[in-house]
């Protein structure tokens, strides 16, 4: 099969990207299954295992049938895209898209539009249409079972879903140390949370680091006693709780979102309801296992599995689409 993906940002990302890594793995994970994949994105793309081709412009996120003319390969099975926005051109072969992102009453997505986790599908409203996890390869963590005296918080820092606070709170009532890492998209940041809330908090025990990247993040990841994820919104997925879990490190979270799907509470992390629960938890933390958390990446949330799974959908929605050219006639 050929597929080619189409995506608006360079890649691959060295930092902050969740969905930009995503895309990188099922690629890597379709060309290890065989299949030939090419890859639309802006001036600078270098997707590994695949044929990269430039898309003249930036952060477009449907294209017209005309900009991607002559860009799309002759023997190009489908074309995938990941976002969560509505496509209704047609490009001449079937096409998938893989929504991300949290949207409520968002009306007219068939079934060729899939969901990367059950509370995401339950909270846009299409029972009926496919779910497929992210999975992530393994090759790019450490998986470490001795840990350091530390607790890690890796998100958005400026975007209060993620839960900082809740994350702070937690080691106050604890003493526990804690690292906080993560990007800070908003320009006001600096100016009002920064220097309100988080800088007023910072201490030789809870620290910011900023955002990190690469190794670094890697082997903050690895060491710390667990991942404090307090997620206050329907979480679509939460890619940074696998990361977490592939390099042996448990996730202490909420119930919201996707959580329950990728956490397994008392064995790989910790499900909580509020910061006395997590508080709990990370007392708790020593009775998770390092290997469970890793076998649940191996079994469930790896980039292998994830290629297999839409390698289904994009034969599915292939046949379904020779079916309607054979009865249009």
């Amino acid at each position: 099969m050929h597929i080619v993906f189409y995506y608006p940002k360079v890649l691959p990302v060295k930092e902050y990207g969740g969905i930009e890594r995503v895309v990188v793995w099922l690629i890597k994970g379709l060309h290890e299954l065989g299949h030939m994949i090419t890859f639309i994105g802006p001036h600078g793309s270098a997707v590994p295992h695949c044929r990269n081709v430039s898309f003249p412009c930036v952060d477009v996120r449907v294209p017209s049938p005309d900009q991607l003319r002559g860009l799309i390969p002759e023997n190009a099975d489908i074309l995938h895209f990941n976002h969560g926005s509505l496509v209704e051109h047609d490009y001449g072969i079937p096409f998938l898209v893989t929504v991300h992102g949290a949207i409520k009453d968002f009306r007219g997505l068939n079934e060729r539009y899939c969901f990367i986790s059950y509370a995401q599908r339950r909270y846009w409203g299409y029972a009926q249409n496919p779910v497929v996890h992210h999975g992530l390869d393994q090759d790019e963590y450490i998986y470490r079972e001795a840990k350091d005296d530390y607790f890690l918080f890796l998100s958005r820092v400026d975007w209060d879903v993620k839960g900082v606070n809740w994350a702070i709170e937690v080691a106050v009532r604890t003493g526990a140390r804690l690292i906080i890492a993560g990007n800070a998209h908003r320009k006001t940041f600096v100016n009002s949370y920064w220097r309100g809330y988080l800088k007023k908090r910072l201490s030789d025990r809870i620290q910011y680091v900023g955002p990190v990247g690469g190794e670094l993040k890697a082997m903050l990841l690895a060491k710390a006693k667990a991942l404090i994820f307090p997620t206050q919104w329907c979480e679509p997925f939460g890619i940074v709780t696998i990361e977490a879990l592939a390099s042996g490190t448990p996730v202490i979270t909420t119930h919201n979102g996707a959580m329950p799907e990728i956490v397994e509470h008392g064995k790989t992390g910790f499900l909580c309801k509020d910061v006395e629960e997590m508080a709990n938890a990370v007392k708790r933390v020593d009775s998770i296992r390092p290997m469970d958390c890793l076998n649940r990446i191996r079994e469930e949330f790896n980039h292998e599995r994830m290629a297999r799974e839409y390698i289904n959908l994009y034969a599915a929605e292939i046949d379904k689409s020779r079916l309607d050219d054979i009865e249009k006639g």
